[in-house]
């Protein structure tokens, strides 16, 4: 819930491209814990698109996210070892208000880009609450993949409180199965 908080709070003081960042590896840790059996991250993050993305079909393949997910984190550009110019993905392109999407679009032709996905960052941000809104359901609904995702989950990064948090309810835990 922090990674959520953050994309939120960096997309409400407007700083867009670190939101991206954040938005991306949100969706991606979730896609981890949500993993049943893939074993590359480009199968792991696009099956979980497919299962958990229901709302409606977006503007973007699976793989272009992907692919653009990748580009992001790893150059902080829109271009990467899958976009562009005869790579299989198309590159994504982002704005938001104050922004025009005409005005983002024609700079972006401008600068010699003709195949390419403009998207207002809303609908990253509505990709990974959607995602993880029914992802959330699913754990809700169905015991067996809530232990799947809490064994997925047994290295994610925890501070003390956490720690703390978690022995907390263990010993209660201890406590009401002695009873």
């Amino acid at each position: 819930m922090d990674l959520k908080s953050a994309f939120l709070k960096l997309l409400e003081s407007k700083h867009k491209n670190p939101a991206l960042i954040i938005l991306y590896t949100f969706i991606d840790i979730c896609a981890s814990l949500a993993n049943e059996s893939k074993k590359k991250n480009r199968e792991i993050f696009q099956s979980y698109l497919e299962r958990y993305l229901v709302r409606r079909k977006p503007p973007f393949s699976n793989f272009d996210l992907w692919a653009a997910r990748s580009s992001i984190v790893h150059s902080y550009s829109p271009i990467g070892n899958h976009t562009g110019k005869e790579k299989n993905a198309k590159p994504i392109f982002y704005y938001s208000w104050p922004e025009k999407k005409e005005d983002v679009e024609t700079e972006i032709i401008r600068r010699g880009y003709s195949d390419f996905i403009l998207l207002d960052i809303e609908e990253i941000k509505w990709v990974a609450i959607d995602c993880f809104n029914n992802f959330y359901r699913r754990i809700e609904d169905n015991a067996h993949f809530e232990d799947l995702v809490l064994n997925n989950a047994e290295h994610i990064l925890s501070d003390l409180n956490s720690y703390r948090y978690e022995n907390e309810l263990l010993l209660i835990d201890e406590l009401n199965n002695m009873t």
